[in-house]
């Protein structure tokens, strides 16, 4: 059976303190010469899936470099506008590792006094870097209808560009492939480079990692060749994705923290941090149900 098209099946933020919050990934920006082609938007949502662990697989900073430039995943979050008329609340984002610290004035539209993210546009030089922030991270005063924030770190995960295509609320199911398609390119890459995780209290170990990860990969895939036409197959799809970004959370913790040190190298632990970030949170992002509308 061939997979549904994503046309015809409708489809805590981590702390400064968190390992997967302090780890730098790329800038987003202007959209970069070469980028990555990417799967259409009207692709078999296992070929989405595919593609995606693909370029997770090759390297998770270009994969998430081409998916931050190829799209805006934020477009159907609740968007705000910097406030014009405060010069003092000019919004700004401070290069930070794994994110940036993000301050400044918006004034959201009406849907986000109501929501539970806002997405945060900042101009800069070489783009304009979205930020999705939690709102209960700021401050929405009523009186003046403004959103605030001070020295707010967001990680590289909760990242997008105002560039790219738009990533509607009726390609939810498109983002929630690419989403665990790149974490699932990123665990199987640590897997193979780890030189034997060491076992946990509870007996894990890379072998009974792997056939974890590629027994949960096996079950994602025939979900997607058997995902019913209309909005039923939604939340199903939802709850593989949040029990596949769990499982590689897993491996990489089980790659940053070896007994005598990291067993992954540190470079490729850093690139992949967004990947798991966005993974986490994707389902929360673009919730269940959006994707009819």
């Amino acid at each position: 059976m061939s997979c549904h098209s994503l046309e015809s099946a409708p489809a805590e933020v981590h702390g400064a303190d968190s390992p997967l919050a302090v780890l730098p990934g790329p800038r987003p920006g202007a959209r970069r010469e070469g980028a990555t082609p990417l799967p259409q938007l009207d692709a078999a949502l296992c070929e989405v899936f595919d593609a995606y662990e693909a370029l997770g697989t090759t390297g998770p900073a270009e994969a998430w470099a081409a998916f931050t430039d190829g799209f805006q995943w934020t477009a159907s979050l609740p968007a705000a506008e910097p406030a014009a008329d405060d010069p003092h609340g000019a919004p700004t984002a401070r290069p930070a590792d794994g994110g940036h610290m993000v301050s400044g004035t918006w004034r959201p539209a009406a849907a986000a006094r109501e929501g539970r993210w806002i997405a945060l546009p900042v101009r800069a030089g070489d783009g304009t870097p979205v930020f999705a922030v939690r709102r209960s991270q700021g401050t929405h005063d009523v009186a003046d209808g403004t959103f605030r924030v001070s020295g707010l770190f967001v990680p590289t995960g909760m990242t997008s560009s105002a560039e790219g295509t738009a990533l509607g609320s009726r390609h939810t199911a498109y983002a929630w492939c690419a989403a665990l398609g790149m974490a699932f390119g990123f665990g199987r890459l640590l897997l193979a480079q780890a030189d034997g995780l060491p076992a946990h209290p509870e007996g894990t170990t890379s072998s009974h990692l792997t056939a974890l990860l590629t027994r949960e990969r096996e079950a994602v895939r025939g979900h997607l060749r058997r995902l019913p036409v209309g909005p039923g197959g939604d939340e199903l799809l939802a709850e593989r994705v949040r029990a596949g970004a769990d499982l590689v959370r897993d491996v990489y913790a089980a790659g940053a923290a070896g007994a005598a040190g990291p067993t992954a190298s540190a470079p490729l632990l850093l690139a992949g941090a967004p990947l798991l970030q966005f993974a986490r949170f994707a389902t929360e992002l673009l919730p269940p149900g959006a994707a009819g509308a």
